[in-house]
């Protein structure tokens, strides 16, 4: 009996053991399957994305991640507009669970939408920031400070230098926004048409050689043409001009201008004689082609206009001849009034309640080598040296022009004034009016002068 009794206690143990192993092996097929699926992956997604610029390796994570949307605005014409949408199509591949709705026009009405969606508490995740809107947007708390995405390793900055990034960072440390290209302020030439001419303006040369030119082709050809084309841009250009003269536009505090008034009198009186000795075109002329999408530069009708570095893509782009580019015109004596700018930047807005998705976004198109080949350095050359590297042998053309140019330009700059104050846009406005009535002989430069003093000095007090 006491037998029995120990073969059933002998065989309840084993029966235990039995049912405690087939439970261990069950257990072990479902951690596998986990593992297999991405729940318990000890790859770091956010890791990474930082170390490589290329998010593939993060799908199986990003499958399991919260589906989002992101709306992301931007300004420009048609081409940029088709690439932009080409490299969001890529960011969805490489993020799955972020959907992009983009919101994109031209620079005419992309700030008056803006407007409105700020004032409905309804701006896009990410904006297209121009330089001069930051401090503006910044100043209405309608901007994010990047920083901790940056610290957190959301937006990967390593391989960015300082000086393509400093100027969108506020005083107190704050980044009001991601450059995505780096141009500069220059003077876009018509290779073939100066070439005609027997006209070569090296680095260095001023004012009154342009000038010169300009009477040269005008004097030497029955066609129509109508010389140098300001573009609308004669507030950029004496940005420039006042800091040759060691001035700038704003004083370092931004509520008040920084230039002397005969440095003003001096520029406004060049446009005026410009155009009445058509040097230049008419404000007329000038306003024909910009509403018509069109450009002098590229038909052959003007010689030289004021622009952005990165612009020449989109002219050359819609011309038979060459176009190249050229450092600004000096005054003798005078300082480097040039600097190294971000062409535009990303920034998130203070309504956007998808920080990190939108900081991928940014991300991705800082550093991924694809996009950017997608992208094809439109926006400005690239901040990324890796990425900036890798595109340098692949452009040409226009684009390659670009890259030249800010290597050239390099030896003709001087450190960037701060960002320009809130109301810059209302300051801006001001002098293009003024401009309009010098160019059609209403004012003087004195009493344009006046004019815009005494306008621009109300709005920044």
């Amino acid at each position: 009996m006491k037998m029995n009794k120990l073969k059933a206690v002998v065989m309840m143990f084993l029966l235990v053991g039995l049912v405690t192993i087939m439970a261990a092996c069950g257990g072990n097929e479902d951690s596998n399957a986990n593992v297999n699926n991405g729940a318990d992956n000890s790859a770091d997604p956010e890791t990474n994305e930082a170390n490589n610029g290329n998010s593939g390796e993060n799908n199986a994570a990003a499958g399991d991640e919260e589906e989002v949307t992101i709306r992301v605005a931007w300004w420009g014409g048609q081409e940029r507009h088709d690439m932009t949408i080409e490299a969001i199509e890529l960011f969805e591949a490489e993020y799955p669970n972020i959907t992009v709705e983009p919101e994109y026009t031209s620079w005419d009405g992309y700030w008056e939408r803006l407007s409105t969606q700020a004032a409905g508490n309804n701006l896009p995740d990410i904006i297209n920031m121009d330089n001069s809107k930051l401090m503006e947007y910044s100043s209405r708390d309608l901007l994010v400070d990047l920083q901790p995405l940056i610290d957190e390793g959301h937006i990967n900055m390593d391989d960015v230098e300082d000086v393509y990034q400093d100027i969108n960072v506020a005083d107190d440390g704050t980044v009001m926004g991601i450059s995505l290209g780096a141009n500069a302020l220059g003077i876009a030439e018509n290779k073939d048409l100066l070439a005609e001419h027997d006209i070569n303006l090296e680095p260095g040369y001023t004012y009154d050689d342009m000038i010169d030119a300009m009477h040269k082709i005008q004097d030497a050809t029955d066609e129509e043409f109508f010389g140098f084309d300001f573009g609308n841009a004669e507030y950029e250009m004496f940005f420039v001009y006042a800091r040759q003269h060691g001035e700038s536009v704003f004083n370092p505090e931004g509520d008040g201008l920084g230039f002397e008034e005969g440095t003003l009198v001096e520029f406004f009186d060049m446009v005026q004689t410009m155009v009445n000795e058509e040097a230049a075109a008419s404000h007329d002329i000038m306003m024909d082609y910009i509403d018509g999408g069109n450009s002098m530069l590229g038909e052959g009708k003007a010689a030289m206009n004021m622009t952005a570095s990165n612009q020449i893509i989109g002219i050359q782009q819609s011309s038979d001849m060459e176009i190249g580019l050229n450092v600004m015109p000096s005054i003798e004596g005078g300082e480097d009034g040039n600097w190294i700018r971000p062409s535009m930047s990303f920034s998130i807005s203070s309504h956007s309640e998808q920080h990190e998705a939108s900081a991928k976004f940014i991300d991705f198109f800082t550093n991924n080598l694809e996009v950017n080949e997608i992208l094809q350095a439109d926006r400005g050359v690239p901040v990324s040296s890796v990425v900036r590297e890798h595109l340098a042998g692949i452009v040409d053309g226009a684009t390659a022009e670009t890259f030249a140019y800010l290597e050239l330009v390099e030896d003709y700059t001087s450190p960037a004034d701060p960002l320009s104050p809130a109301g810059e846009s209302e300051v801006r406005g001001s002098f293009q009016r003024v401009v309009e009535t010098l160019k059609y002989d209403q004012a003087t430069p004195e009493e344009a002068t006046q004019q815009f003093m005494q306008e621009a000095q109300a709005i920044l007090q």
